[in-house]
């Protein structure tokens, strides 16, 4: 479901009160005049980092929502990150909005397309620690990723054992700054990587291809992950 329709009726807001202490009295006015498909990264980059915290509130936001996603999805903002407007779509409580459904669909595009391509803008790293922030059940994108149906999606795993996953007196920790340690995606995260699932779906990529240049990147992923 394309996330413009879903969310055309949410209406414009009348005005876009920030902390005046932060955001200036009229700023807030160029956002509400021009069609929301028209703002630009540059436009919203201000707004997406300041929202919900001294810049309007999860109304407001949900009427941003198609436009921010789809300019944090393209990692078009150079601030703020992609996970930042991912967490705070969270904390507007977006599971509780009509258009949720369509969120879902949109999630699980995102998600797709990451894996799809590689090298890729944004990496698996940056794509899961922002799904993760949004607050979904992470299993249905974990199960995506362990079909392992792509060298891309390989790769990706590579990748992201190498680099992002980290451990520490013996314990695996997620290296990506913005991921809540004590939330529910983390915890599903980690006991996708560390509790078998992940080393299951290895040892079936194994089994299916001769590619010995995946085959060399199989063996490598095998080697940092713990079999449950």
């Amino acid at each position: 479901m394309d996330l413009y329709a879903a969310f055309a009726d949410v209406p414009r807001p009348a005005e876009l009160h920030g902390c005046p202490c932060c955001v200036a009295a009229d700023e807030g006015r160029p956002l509400l005049a021009a069609p929301l498909r028209d703002l630009t990264a540059e436009d919203l980059a201000r707004y997406a980092a300041k929202a919900l915290n001294t810049w309007g509130g999860p109304q407001e936001f949900r009427y941003f929502t198609p436009r921010l996603l789809e300019l944090a999805a393209d990692d078009a903002f150079g601030w703020p990150d992609a996970e930042i407007v991912f967490i705070k779509l969270g904390e507007a409580g977006w599971r509780d909005w009509p258009q949720r459904d369509a969120i879902v669909d949109f999630l699980h595009a995102y998600w797709t397309r990451t894996l799809a391509s590689f090298p890729g803008c944004p990496s698996a790293d940056t794509a899961l620690c922002a799904l993760g922030g949004a607050g979904p059940d992470m299993e249905p994108f974990l199960d995506e990723w362990g079909r392992l149906t792509s060298e891309q999606a390989i790769r990706h795993l590579h990748e992201f054992v190498s680099l992002d996953m980290v451990w520490r007196h013996g314990r695996p920790r997620l290296g990506n700054a913005f991921w809540d340690t004590s939330s529910r995606a983390y915890r599903q995260v980690i006991a996708w990587l560390t509790g078998g699932p992940a080393a299951e779906a290895v040892d079936a990529a194994f089994a299916r291809t001769e590619d010995e240049a995946v085959l060399r990147l199989l063996a490598e992923i095998d080697s940092r992950l713990i079999h449950g």
